[in-house]
């Protein structure tokens, strides 16, 4: 048994790359949970296929929201993102995300406005994401399961989260 390979795993297809700028920040302070919360509002930004994945689109945000919350300890923070988006032909898009951020020195640098905080590589965040569409051409995105990357990037204009999504693919191994 000890060379048998283990089968059944699933594979990932880059399929979405999401862009939000950050907005207007209010701190709601520390919850039930003893976690402190901020509700950042993430107002703009786009939602983008990767060149090869099914069904392509382009959309806009036109609402967005992260109702971030930090561990007591403040060694990981919770995503709670949630949007609408509008595609080029008009359709919406309701996208949310749920993911956890390591809070390295460097990621802590940003959320704590330091004036020597700077872009964070990908590897920091990870998180789940979903949506619910009307167009019949997009319930392939209704009806997938997506991963993800993220990472924040720090500009003169201001904070931007993206993330690189996945979707996953079953395996279809018989072990």
């Amino acid at each position: 048994m000890a060379n048998k390979k283990v089968t059944g795993f699933p594979s990932l297809q880059p399929a979405i790359i999401t862009k939000v700028n950050i907005g207007d920040v209010n701190p709601l302070g520390v919850i039930h949970t003893g976690s402190k919360m901020t509700h950042y509002g993430t107002p703009t930004g786009t939602i983008e296929t990767v060149p090869g994945f099914e069904p392509a689109f382009k959309a806009n945000v036109c609402f967005g929201a992260d109702w971030l919350s930090f561990d007591p300890d403040r060694q990981h923070g919770r995503i709670d993102l949630r949007g609408i988006a509008r595609t080029e032909e008009g359709h919406s898009i309701d996208f949310r995300y749920t993911g956890v951020i390591e809070m390295a020195p460097e990621v802590h640098k940003i959320f704590d406005m330091a004036p020597d905080a700077k872009t964070v590589p990908f590897g920091f965040a990870t998180g789940t994401h979903t949506f619910l569409v009307a167009d019949p051409a997009l319930k392939k995105l209704e009806n997938s399961s997506f991963v993800s990357n993220g990472r924040i990037i720090v500009a003169e204009t201001g904070l931007t989260v993206e993330t690189r999504q996945s979707i996953v693919i079953p395996s279809t191994d018989m072990d």
